[in-house]
């Protein structure tokens, strides 16, 4: 038992003498291993890098807000709706080629009882003799006859068609949102 003791304590001792030894003789910072300090100069520069490749890509948006007053819009006879037509300056050629166009409509009054609605908004009223439907809606148009004139057309249609300029009046005032996304 004391054989084996003592060859213990001799392989150990080996041991521990063969890393000390080993270790005394490397420096700190071998040439095949990077510092920390290296590292996060490494991971920073990536970081940097992908950032500026990602910026593009990011998706942007923009919202514009527009008040369509009752004496703003129109009676367009051949198309049996009211319409009010804006210029939209901000769409662009990507966004209306590579983006989207989202229209919302706020009915009610705001701060006591308005909701947003997504456009097309249809609503069916049964409050005359004849039930009818109504939907507010909207278009954008880039180009008119081939030149840039990036525009917003908001419209109220009835399913009957009912209207004329002579019923403008019963309009309400009208708070749109365009958001534009690219």
């Amino acid at each position: 038992m004391g054989k084996n003791l003592f060859k213990t304590v001799a392989v150990s001792l080996f041991s521990v003498a063969v890393l000390l030894g080993g270790y005394s003789c490397s420096d700190d910072y071998p040439d095949d291993y990077l510092t920390e300090a290296q590292i996060r100069r490494m991971i920073e520069e990536a970081l940097r890098q992908n950032n500026q490749e990602l910026e593009p890509k990011f998706t942007k948006w923009e919202i514009l807000p527009y008040t369509v007053l009752k004496e703003h819009w129109d009676w367009n006879p051949d198309a049996g709706r009211y319409q009010a037509i804006y210029d939209l300056p901000e769409l662009t050629d990507f966004i209306y080629e590579e983006g989207a166009v989202l229209g919302y409509v706020f009915i009610g009054q705001q701060g006591v009882n308005e909701v947003q609605k997504l456009l097309p908004y249809v609503h069916t009223y049964n409050d005359a003799d004849t039930p009818y439907t109504e939907t507010i809606s909207f278009d954008i148009q880039y180009k008119s006859e081939g030149v840039v004139q990036p525009t917003v057309a908001f419209f109220i249609q009835t399913s009957d068609l009912f209207g004329g300029d002579e019923y403008v009046e019963y309009l309400p005032d009208y708070n749109f949102r365009i958001v534009l996304v690219w």
